[in-house]
């Protein structure tokens, strides 16, 4: 194995982690953390290593089977949604976050495994907390179970004492020295094109979203020529796309990606990196229902973890899209204080614990999993935070809470039985699979998009697949063909899953319509649904993107609705539930009276 600097600390490590059954490592980037102090703390038992994104656990399982001259599937595996590779034999196991609360509900002492490994730690996302503190409530009641928590840019302190004052050991890093400069002048593309003329090796670009990274791609192509590979990285493609910029090539390369590649993956043989300083971020209006992804400016954090890509191999040269004065905010929000909660507060309702904190947020997670009809709540104290002893999952609840969608889409197919259309419209949305500009008027965009289901990615075709088996075997008892819905069961469907995002045009064909929060959105013209009083609001994006908290537009945004399913009138009076919904056109909300 090649050395690096964190083999000199290993031991260490080890020692502090049987010693005190808990440890914060940080180390700066390419330290080598992730590879080499899992299957250190194997030597005590089985492993299970957490990661953010599904293309990071496979990759870091193969690295790691690479390195250890072992057979990826035995001794070292991988678990992610609906995918695996890993077998009785298998010690080290890396799974992304998703997978790891899974277990932790299913097993809460988490039985199979000597230690938890948390990489990444710094992104905090809602997942990995909620991971960590199902985790510290197995730590303290099993006396062999150990916790590591990993970051190269971790609030560390803050970590050693929620872990009951466990040790911090600080890795360095390599020390190669980086050509840092700013061009806020400089397009993406033509910063590329610098670099790729002063150095030997492989460009990474950071660019927010896949839409940019498609524009950046082309431009960058025409600036460097044919020779040049220019390969896309981010979250939409598909495993084999994904894999294809992970491996070594003896051409040229600019890899463009999203944060993606901010952490944990190792794109080869890295030499420069350009930066345009934004990403997107997720966020969630409570008072209006609506999340929307955002364009902001990246975290100091975050700058330095790009920037340590290009010193991997050597000095490298760094080159950031913005004015050096801009003055970045020093850690990332974590995702509990800005994203919907409704699943993340259905897991701890269903694990039995209690969300006090965060409370505004939790008040809305609650009310969505209500109307939704997931969680009663008709013994709780409307001025208490408290939840545990007073809301309940109901059996429709239990249902949902064991699929792997946001509530909404899973109250969608678990009523629906698992419907073959159904499976397919969330593994859509679910997966994040954009859908292709409309030319004809449809009444449902998703319903069109199903329409051309043979030209879908494979990724989304097999998780529609295995939605369809898990709810329709779930609901039946029995394999065999799933319900086929008509256009109309399958919008009525879709309210189901989006009963607070009702809109009603305010004029016959008008592209101006009001929410169900009584305000405004626009259909935006990717979207197909043109016709018809009501609609569904199922993708609803803020106009204005802001960068680092600031709208660049200082004029009140529009909201756009991307992705629509027309409902009939009549369906806001559901038979089938306590609540009537009407819409009142006087105040533009829609409102709902309990009845008997």
């Amino acid at each position: 194995m090649i050395p690096l600097p964190i083999d000199a600390h290993i031991d260490q490590i080890v020692e502090h982690v049987r010693r005190s059954r808990a440890a914060v490592v940080t180390a700066a980037p390419g330290a080598g953390k992730t590879t080499r102090v899992p299957p250190a703390l194997m030597a005590d038992g089985p492993v299970i290593l957490l990661q953010p994104r599904r293309v990071a656990a496979r990759a870091i399982a193969a690295r790691i089977a690479d390195e250890r001259g072992w057979t990826l599937g035995r001794e070292v595996g991988w678990q992610v949604r609906f995918e695996r590779r890993f077998s009785t034999e298998t010690r080290l196991l890396v799974v992304t976050e998703g997978v790891l609360t899974a277990r932790l509900q299913t097993d809460p002492l988490l039985s199979d495994f000597t230690t938890i490994v948390l990489d990444e730690f710094h992104e905090r996302s809602v997942h990995a907390d909620l991971a960590i503190a199902l985790a510290r409530q197995a730590w303290r009641a099993r006396a062999d179970l150990r916790i590591v928590v990993m970051s190269a840019t971790l609030e560390s302190t803050t970590v050693s004492a929620f872990l009951d004052g466990c040790p911090v050991i600080d890795v360095p890093g390599r020390a190669h020295p980086l050509d840092m400069a700013y061009a806020p002048e400089r397009s993406m593309a033509e910063a590329a094109a610098d670099v790729l003329a002063a150095t030997d090796g492989q460009v990474l670009c950071f660019l927010p979203g896949a839409p940019e990274i498609r524009r950046a791609m082309t431009e960058i192509q025409q600036k460097v020529g044919g020779a040049v590979e220019v390969v896309p990285l981010h979250g939409s493609l598909d495993a084999d796309a994904q894999d294809l910029a992970l491996r070594p090539s003896s051409r040229r390369r600019v890899i463009v990606a999203t944060n993606i590649a901010e952490t944990s993956l190792t794109v080869p043989g890295v030499t420069a990196v350009v930066d345009s300083g934004l990403h997107k971020v997720a966020r969630y209006d409570a008072d209006r229902g609506i999340d929307s992804l955002e364009t902001e400016r990246i975290t100091a954090d975050a700058a330095d973890q790009r920037a340590g890509r290009a010193g991997r191999l050597g000095p490298g040269i760094v080159r950031r899209l913005w004015d050096p004065r801009d003055r970045l905010r020093p850690h990332r929000e974590p995702e509990l204080h800005r994203i919907d909660l409704s699943g993340t507060v259905l897991d701890v309702i269903a694990w039995g614990g209690d969300p006090r904190t965060l409370e505004d947020a939790v008040a809305a997670a609650l009310a969505l999993l209500e109307r939704l009809g997931l969680v009663d709540g008709s013994g709780r104290d409307p001025q208490s935070a408290t939840c545990s002893d007073m809301v309940r999952l109901t059996s429709l609840g239990e249902q949902v809470r064991h699929v792997p969608l946001h509530p909404r889409l899973a109250r969608i197919l678990v009523a629906a039985g698992g419907a073959r259309q159904i499976a397919q419209a969330c593994a859509l949305l679910s997966e994040r699979h954009f859908l292709p500009p409309r030319a004809a008027s449809t009444a449902s965009d998703v319903l069109s998009a199903i329409d051309d289901w043979r030209s879908m990615p494979p990724d989304v075709q097999r998780v529609a697949r295995q939605f369809e088996d898990m709810t329709f075997s779930s609901a039946t008892g029995e394999k065999g063909s799933s319900p086929f819905l008509s256009d109309a069961d399958f919008r009525r469907a879709i309210l189901t899953g989006y009963p607070d995002r009702v809109a009603q045009r305010r004029e016959p064909g008008s592209p101006n319509v009001r929410l169900a929060s009584g305000a405004g959105a626009t259909i935006a013209p990717e979207s197909g649904v043109r016709d018809g009083e009501f609609l569904v609001a199922l993708d609803v994006r803020v106009n204005a993107p802001r960068h680092g908290g600031v709208a660049q537009n200082p004029q009140p945004s529009v909201d756009s609705i991307r992705i629509a399913s027309s409902i009939e009138r009549d369906w806001l009076l559901p038979t089938a539930s306590d609540a009537v919904h009407r819409f009142d056109k006087a105040s533009g909300r829609v409102r709902a009276a309990i009845v008997d």
